[in-house]
C-alpha cells in the first residue's frame, strides 16, 4: 500500500529548529515497526526570521515561505505533491489559512493543520479539564490570550472557566530547548501553571518545547499533569484527516 507523505513546514529559518522536530518525531515513532506515511521537512529560507516571536515576524515569515511551496509545481515543497501539512508554529500563523484558501482555489483536497487550533480543539475534548498554555516570550502571552478566546473555545469553555490562560518563560524559542533552561521552566509551570491558575493540563504551546513532553510529565507525576506535545498531536490529527481522505 502506498504510504501517506506528509510537508511538516518549520516557517522559521532555524535548522536546528527543524532537527529538533525531527529528532523528538523520530523518537516518539521509533517503537512503530512500519509506519503508514512518510515525512519531509520544510525550513523557512534565509529571508524568514529566526525565530518568530510576534505578529511582524509571523507575516514576515508567511511571505518568505509560500514562494516555495505554491505557485511552482517543479519545486520538491510544492504543496500539491503531499497528503497533509503540517505548519510547526504555535501560533494562530498566517501560512496556515493561507495554504487552505489557496488549496481551495485549486480545488485540491489535502488537510492543513496548525498547532494552536489543534492543540486547543483537543483540550476541549477532555472531560472539562481546566488547561493554559506555557509559551516563550512575553509578547506571546496577549497574543495567544486573544486568539484563544476569540478563535478557538466555545462559549461552554468560557462559561466554565475551562481556558486559564496563558504564560510565559520569558525566555526565546531557541532557548527552551537548552538543558540549563530546564530547571527555570519547571519552576515557571510549577508556580504559574499548576498553583496560581489551576491547570490540568497544559499545552507546550512553542515547537521548541518539542521532546519535552516526556520529561515534564514524569517531573510532576505525582500532580497527573496531562501535558500536550503540540507537533507530535498536530501530526497525529494531520494522519486521521488525511486517512479520512
Amino acid at each position: 500500500m502506498t504510504k501517506l507523505k506528509f510537508l511538516l513546514i518549520n516557517p522559521n529559518s532555524s535548522r536546528e529548529m527543524t532537527e529538533e522536530i525531527r529528532h523528538n518525531i523520530n523518537n516518539v515513532y521509533s517503537e512503530e515497526k512500519e509506519l503508514s506515511f512518510t515525512i519531509e521537512y520544510f525550513t523557512g529560507p534565509c529571508e524568514s526570521p529566526m525565530q518568530i516571536s510576534n505578529f511582524e515576524t509571523s507575516i514576515q515569515s508567511l511571505k518568505a515561505c509560500l514562494p516555495y511551496l505554491v505557485g511552482n509545481s517543479e519545486l520538491p515543497s510544492y504543496y500539491q505533491k503531499f497528503d497533509g501539512i503540517l505548519v510547526c508554529c504555535f501560533s494562530d500563523h498566517p501560512l496556515v489559512d493561507e495554504l487552505i484558501n489557496i488549496a481551495k482555489q485549486d480545488n485540491w483536497n489535502v488537510p492543513v493543520v496548525g498547532l494552536l487550533n489543534s492543540s486547543i480543539q483537543f483540550c476541549t475534548l477532555l472531560n472539562d479539564k481546566t488547561f493554559s498554555i506555557i509559551t516563550s516570550n512575553k509578547e506571546w502571552v496577549n497574543i495567544l490570550n486573544e486568539s484563544v478566546t476569540n478563535n478557538f473555545i466555545s462559549e461552554r469553555i468560557k462559561r466554565k472557566n475551562l481556558w486559564k490562560g496563558t504564560v510565559s518563560t520569558d525566555l526565546e524559542v531557541l532557548q527552551l530547548h537548552s538543558n540549563e533552561n530546564f530547571e527555570k521552566i519547571v519552576s515557571i509551570i510549577e508556580t504559574e501553571n499548576i498553583n496560581r491558575l489551576n491547570s490540568d493540563v497544559i499545552i507546550l504551546g512553542c515547537a521548541g518545547f518539542s521532546g519535552l513532553k516526556d520529561n515534564l510529565t514524569k517531573r510532576f507525576a505525582i500532580k497527573n499533569i496531562i501535558f500536550v506535545d503540540t507537533v507530535i498531536l498536530g501530526l497525529n490529527i494531520l494522519v486521521m484527516m488525511a486517512k479520512s481522505n
